[in-house]
């Protein structure tokens, strides 16, 4: 619900220093004209930075130069177990191409070294012979690796020589130094986490040649030359670290493959470089976002007199149950489980192969867990988790409980979570409903709504067929029991270790919302529900004419149809999500109760991350400045709870429910502000009396069409 990216995907942007560079200034004049023109951009750059993070919690995209993306990308493949190496030929021949422009038998001698390299750990085994192991893939990708460090080092020296000898042209000038800067970022992460203070120094060094390049007169005015001088020792100052560090790369040993810069003075060799994933990934939440359905607010429950259930609902929100990177890349089971509903976009290059599916067992999330091979899973719907057992795509849990923990500890590196932890996201996760569907009987057979086309596709559905040895689809997804048998079955989709391997077996996913949980199959390979339904035509051989597959499809559509499956006004999004993060805090008496300061550290540390990500998706400044101030007395708890000052925390809590309650309105952008108390109160009663007088959901964020509450017989949406 709440959590999104805190990933560093920003554009990366010049650091302003006042500590003196190591060479000196060559003329005061030229200095305070250098410092007056750096003020500017300093004050320009500012601006960009204030409206770029001014905005709310959705993370775009990083945007780099097509050769940098690969080059990124590239690197991050080539740490994985396996590694995807016709992946990493692709991004290959992207940086190549633009060697090319360089220097084509440059651009030769780099696509065979890199073919060489790759030809070892891809060659196919003769019998009796032993495939390659570890270490020809550790040096085939470490060979990789470097050739391409070398060559994007080349492309960026290149360019800035072009720059220096450019000085009489500004127009062209300027574009060999925006390629210059395009390039350096494929390093720049590495530098700045292990050589700060070289990091500033050629931040500065790109600030200063932006500046040096002068202006074109506008309107016949204003025009300053090309400082001839400038280019020329700003450009020889990065060319010189670029030399240094990277003309001759060699990956150190003993450290993931990252371009750290080695050969300069500064560099710290025990700074740690923060997790970033390679381009092309996208870890936002979908929108709109999906309507989730929680049992006891359906019946009229208040999640803050559920105490467990709210800090499961926290816990299920929090990147800090887990261990890094995920943590500090802000994934939390709500990333990819949105709400507890499939989220289709997620993706992570070198870890998904469709939308929507990830590798969990892979050396990027959780080392000690990786199984070394390449084998993404679609994400599940957890909708009517607690009707769907056992759990996993191959059904390897019997007990939710166990698969939970699982996922923390051995997906994504976590630390052994507190019992509690454990308890209160399968107690949250067992409240998860199916969408309403009034299509169907309460046994699971369609009623009078269902579309003619689906009811012809019914009789198709309970069809016995020889070809599957008598059985129907519904022999297994039994429509009486939410369309599961609670069973694994060898259906022909899984690829065994060898033939006749009897390790293919997977768990009856229930049909029940599927129409909004594409795409299919357990990793995600078909896109829709006539995908699937011509998967198996094909695989055993039914023989089902055009009409037939229509029928069934439809069939499979309404059955997975529901009520209100998305919420329908997103102004409704950061409100709702404010308000769960005081609904969280209705967990912090039972866990002083229960004698776990470490829990609520958890929770005040996450509820205070949650209100900074979503506070700018507020109506109202005045609404986010009460966000962070909340955000600020969970901070204080968190302080207070550390140095066992008790009293201290209960008053904190205290001020922070106190906080939300007297400026709901404006949070919620009913009330501008300014409005009259005397206004609010009667805009809040009116609300009130309408959501009392109204079945169903009594929470803000159920309300989905901008006022009036979900009114479906199953109750709200949460």
């Amino acid at each position: 619900m709440k959590n999104d990216m805190k990933t560093e995907l920003r554009k990366s942007s010049f650091t302003l220093t006042r500590e003196p560079l190591t060479r000196p200034v060559a003329s005061a004049a030229h200095g305070h004209a250098g410092r007056r023109r750096l003020r500017c951009c300093g004050i320009a750059l500012l601006f960009a930075l204030a409206a770029a993070t001014g905005r709310a919690h959705v993370v775009p995209p990083e945007q780099f130069h097509p050769v940098v993306e690969s080059y990124r990308r590239l690197t991050f493949l080539l740490n994985l177990n396996p590694v995807l190496w016709d992946e990493v030929k692709t991004d290959a021949d992207r940086v190549a191409a633009e060697l090319e422009q360089i220097s084509k038998p440059r651009a030769d001698a780099y696509r065979a070294a890199i073919n060489n390299a790759v030809a070892k750990p891809t060659a196919p085994t003769k019998d009796g012979d032993e495939p390659a192991g570890p270490e020809v893939r550790r040096e085939a990708a470490r060979a990789v690796f470097e050739a391409s460090t070398r060559v994007l080092a080349e492309s960026i020296a290149t360019e800035l020589e072009r720059l220096k000898a450019s000085t009489n042209d500004r127009s062209r000038a300027a574009q060999h130094l925006d390629l210059a800067r395009k390039l350096w970022a494929g390093f720049e992460h590495e530098i700045k986490a292990t050589d700060q203070p070289m990091f500033k120094e050629i931040g500065l060094c790109w600030l200063k040649l932006a500046t040096a390049l002068g202006s074109a007169p506008l309107l016949g005015q204003g025009a300053s030359p090309i400082d001839a001088r400038s280019v020329q020792e700003e450009s020889d100052e990065i060319l010189a670290y670029v030399k240094e560090c990277y003309a001759s790369f060699k990956a150190p040993p003993g450290r993931a493959l990252a371009p750290v810069p080695l050969g300069s003075k500064t560099f710290n060799p025990r700074a740690a470089i923060p997790a970033k994933l390679p381009p092309g990934s996208d870890i936002n939440k979908q929108r709109p976002r999906p309507r989730q359905i929680l049992n006891m607010v359906a019946r009229g429950v208040d999640e803050t007199e559920t105490p467990l259930v709210a800090f499961g609902d926290m816990t299920f929100d929090s990147s800090l149950i887990f261990g890094e990177p995920a943590r500090s890349l802000g994934i939390s089971c709500n990333n990819c489980h949105n709400k507890g509903v499939t989220n289709p976009q997620f993706k992570i290059a070198g870890l998904t192969r469709y939308g929507g599916g990830l590798d969990v067992s892979s050396a990027f999330f959780a080392p000690h867990a990786n199984n070394s091979l390449f084998d993404p899973l679609d994400t599940p719907d957890l909708r009517g988790i607690r009707f769907t057992a056992p759990y996993g795509r191959n059904g390897r849990f019997s007990s939710l409980r166990d698969f939970i923990r699982n996922v923390i500890v051995n997906e994504f590196n976590g630390p052994e979570p507190d019992p509690i932890v454990v308890d209160s996201m399968l107690a949250y996760m067992m409240e998860f409903d199916f969408l309403p569907n009034p299509a169907l009987n309460k046994d699971g057979t369609l009623s009078d709504k269902a579309p003619p086309p689906a009811r012809r596709g019914e009789k198709l559905f309970h069809k016995p067929f020889p070809q599957m040895n008598g059985m129907s689809c519904a022999s297994c997804h039994v429509p009486s029991s939410h369309f599961v048998d609670h069973r694994r079955h060898d259906i022909g989709s899984v690829q065994g270790a060898e033939d006749n391997s009897l390790d293919r077996a997977l768990d009856t996913p229930t049909l029940l919302s599927a129409r909004f949980t594409a795409p299919y199959f357990h990793d995600g390979s078909l896109a829709t529900l006539k995908d699937v339904v011509q998967w198996f035509d094909r695989q055993y051989a039914l023989k089902l004419d055009e009409s037939q597959v229509g029928e069934l499809t439809a069939y499979l559509e309404t059955v997975g149809d529901g009520t209100e499956p998305y919420e329908d006004n997103p102004d409704l999004a950061a409100p709702g999500e404010v308000q769960e993060q005081y609904f969280f805090m209705a967990s912090w008496e039972f866990l002083r109760e229960k004698g776990k300061p470490e829990l609520a550290d958890l929770l005040f540390r996450s509820v205070a991350q949650e209100l900074r990500n979503e506070k700018w998706g507020l109506k109202f400044p005045e609404a986010q400045e009460v966000a962070e101030r909340m955000a600020q007395l969970a901070d204080d708890a968190t302080a207070a709870n550390k140095a066992g000052q008790s009293d201290t925390v209960e008053a904190k809590v205290a001020e922070f429910r106190k906080l939300y309650t007297e400026n709901k309105s404006l949070i919620d952008g009913d009330a501008a502000p300014g409005t009259p108390k005397a206004l609010v109160a009667s805009v809040s009663d009116s609300k009130e009396k309408t959501l009392a007088s109204t079945p169903g959901p009594r929470r803000l964020a159920d309300r989905l069409d901008g006022g009036e509450p979900a009114t479906s017989e199953a109750g709200g949406a949460k």
